[in-house]
């Protein structure tokens, strides 16, 4: 399985409301190792759950797990 780069805003995010990996992941409706999981770059969540978690630490989706520019759509130039 490739690993995908490590949610560095997530991990930050989390630490700066002072919740441990249990304490977002509880209040996400989410398993610990899921929670752990996707930090780590192991696996991205679905929607919903990108959506609860992004709610709990008031941050957009956007900032929490794409990093740079790797969320823009690149145009297609062969049109």
């Amino acid at each position: 399985m490739k690993k995908l780069s490590p949610r560095k805003n997530l991990i930050k995010s989390r630490k700066d409301h002072g919740m441990t990996q249990d304490d977002l992941a509880t209040k996400a409706n989410l398993s610990r190792a899921m929670l752990s999981n996707i930090e780590r770059g192991y696996t991205f969540p679905s929607l919903p759950a990108a959506y609860r978690i992004s709610k709990v630490l008031k941050r957009s989706i956007e900032y929490l797990f794409f990093e740079g520019d790797a969320h823009k759509m690149s145009e297609d130039k062969s049109a």
